[in-house]
């Protein structure tokens, strides 16, 4: 509401009104200017943190700062530790040819798979970009000893003192490090003596007695007096990672 002085006439107060309003407009801009300056600074501030956040390292699970060398640190206390894990993707894979649940092979996806199919099983798998690959706990792998000639004379000089003793795992490492191989083969992974656990799966008794294997992969045995070598004559070694 508006008082109007006394002795304006009409086109005075028209004119009155209109001075009003755009004083009042003017008062409202720099009210509004005042007020909304500090707002839009805010608001400038807040979306240049976001951006700045968005390629910075990053922590889920609490506002505990992420390690220096991660880019994604999931963890709920401060202290490195936690009381819960990532829990993977879980899909129903077909083959390790089809990349089925996904729409395409992506190279350094991983998924578990529930449920055996096909030539998979179930378990963790990551894909190479052509195929899934299954990621095997290393107490899942053995291997057989390379084939190798076990002598038999005692002018050999592996004997000593009524044994043989062979160092298998260095048997092992020669074999696997000289093989002769296809041009796109890379090398094959040669574990420490400390890595592996050793096993005689089978030997000739006819031939060969007190067999026994150290924790080094030394392998000792004796053999028979008046023994007679045949087709059955040879020994099954494994290897087994720890």
């Amino acid at each position: 509401m508006h008082i109007i002085p006394q002795g304006y006439n009409r086109p005075n107060i028209i004119i009155y009104r209109q001075m009003t309003y755009r004083i009042n407009q003017s008062i409202r801009t720099k009210l509004y200017t005042k007020v909304l300056s500090p707002i839009l600074l805010l608001n400038l501030f807040l979306l240049l943190q976001a951006l700045s956040t968005l390629s910075a390292q990053v922590t889920i699970g609490s506002n505990v700062a992420p390690n220096e060398s991660a880019l994604l640190d999931l963890k709920n206390k401060a202290d490195e530790t936690s009381n819960k894990g990532l829990l993977m993707p879980r899909v129903h894979l077909q083959s390790t040819d089809e990349s089925t649940p996904l729409s395409a092979h992506v190279k350094g996806m991983t998924v578990y798979n529930l449920a055996p199919k096909g030539d998979v099983v179930e378990g963790f798998y990551y894909n190479n970009g052509s195929k899934w690959v299954r990621l095997i706990p290393e107490t899942d792998v053995f291997f057989y000893m390379p084939s190798i000639m076990l002598p038999l004379s005692e002018s050999d000089p592996s004997f000593s003192s009524g044994f043989f003793k062979i160092q298998l795992h260095q048997k092992y490492e020669e074999q696997f490090t000289t093989s002769t191989k296809s041009p796109a083969a890379t090398t094959l992974p040669i574990y420490d003596s400390n890595r592996l656990e050793f096993f005689v799966l089978y030997y000739d008794n006819n031939v060969f007695e007190q067999v026994t294997i150290d924790d080094g992969g030394v392998l000792s045995y004796r053999i028979k007096p008046d023994y007679e070598v045949s087709e059955k004559t040879f020994m099954n070694i494994a290897f087994k990672v720890k």
